[in-house]
């Protein structure tokens, strides 16, 4: 049992579970603020690498001020517990966010503009518990299938059931430059099977598309402001991008951050961190990186959002590791003719494999979307 009281914080509710932690919801016993708090285990079962990463995520986000950016509080340690209080996101992760569910519910639909609209209630509450918890992945954007009956928060839930993958961590030595064995990896296109009518249909719903715009223009300007204080995040995916229920867009989970101009310890050489199914060509090779991997990880983000799947497919990590450095991925535009041409052109080009052939900051790409 966790300690009902952590610092100034009185410990309510369970947000989330994983491995290595637990996310709580807890009360300032002063101010009588809402806090989301981040609680590893007493030694010593606590892992020490994940003692350093809330530390460093602690580091990276105390003098941060920007409303697209979580914000931290404190961090210490209570009777052997480490913990990290930050701010209580209450919403829904970016892939829930999208679910074309969301049009159907009231509230949802056309109303993409921040603070204008409050997101229909769907007894979601955020505080990154995928930093903590293996994601699950799905075979299939619509879950459950059209005329099931399941609604409201449960088929939204059901929705965003897709193709999360647990962060690794510093992981093996990957021998992605190599062609996986007993196949060969080529100059070919990654598979991409035809998407059905009403997966299209559903993924172009006028307001989805709308809400789409909208949070990936948040996500930038949160990207811009982190990567000129000298950030890489490294981890980029849509459980860690939230949406509270004015529809700000928070970035979120800072565990893996490092800063940009120490590249020495981006990585260790021949370590891969992050999640692989999001990660750059380079984070997967176990080099040094830059923001210009966060944009690539923008860009798997949007091509999965515009196509229902990500570019790359591949379930075990080594066949992954070779799609993603050596298999160009399909053109958004192939797999869904009727997605936005700006933000299909703007996603394949994120996935670019050489840095110098991106978008080389998120200005750049806020700019696109604001033409």
């Amino acid at each position: 049992m966790p300690p009902r009281n952590l610092g100034p914080y009185e410990v309510l509710s369970v947000i989330g579970r994983g491995g290595i932690g637990t996310v709580y919801r807890a009360r300032h016993r002063e101010s009588g603020n809402a806090v989301a708090v981040k609680l590893l285990g007493p030694p010593p079962a606590c892992d020490p690498a994940a003692a350093r990463r809330l530390a460093r995520e602690f580091e990276a986000l105390r003098g941060l001020h920007h409303p697209n950016v979580v914000r931290v509080h404190e961090a210490g340690v209570h009777e052997g517990y480490s913990f990290l209080a930050m701010e209580l996101v209450e919403g829904l992760d970016l892939r829930s966010y999208l679910s074309p569910m969301l049009d159907d519910a009231p509230g949802g639909g056309d109303a993409p503009c921040t603070g204008a609209h409050p997101l229909p209630s769907t007894g979601g509450c955020g505080c990154d518990p995928g930093a903590w918890s293996d994601e699950p992945e799905s075979q299939s954007l619509l879950t459950p299938a059209e005329g099931d009956p399941v609604a409201g928060a449960d088929a939204i839930r059901a929705f965003a059931a897709l193709m999360d993958e647990p962060d690794t961590g510093p992981g093996p030595e990957p021998s992605c430059h190599e062609p996986a064995e007993g196949g060969r990896i080529g100059p070919v296109l990654a598979e991409a099977a035809p998407l059905s009518p009403a997966l299209l249909e559903r993924l172009n719903r006028r307001g989805r598309l709308a809400r789409l715009h909208d949070a990936v223009l948040q996500v930038c300007e949160g990207l811009a402001y982190v990567h000129a204080r000298g950030l890489v995040h490294r981890d980029l995916k849509p459980s860690n991008i939230m949406v509270d229920d004015r529809r700000w867009v928070r970035l979120m989970d800072f565990g893996l951050v490092k800063l940009a101009s120490d590249a020495a310890s981006l990585t260790q050489h021949g370590k891969v961190v992050g999640t692989y199914r999001y990660m750059a060509p380079e984070q997967a090779r176990g080099e040094p990186v830059d923001h210009r991997a966060d944009l690539y990880s923008l860009g798997v983000i949007l091509f999965e959002l515009l196509c229902g799947r990500p570019p790359f497919m591949a379930r075990l990590a080594p066949e992954l590791w070779n799609e993603i450095i050596a298999l160009p991925p399909p053109a958004v535009l192939a797999m869904n003719p009727g997605a936005p041409t700006r933000l299909a052109l703007l996603a394949n080009r994120l996935l670019a494999k050489d840095p110098r052939e991106r978008f080389q900051t998120a200005e750049e790409i806020a700019a696109e979307l604001r033409r």
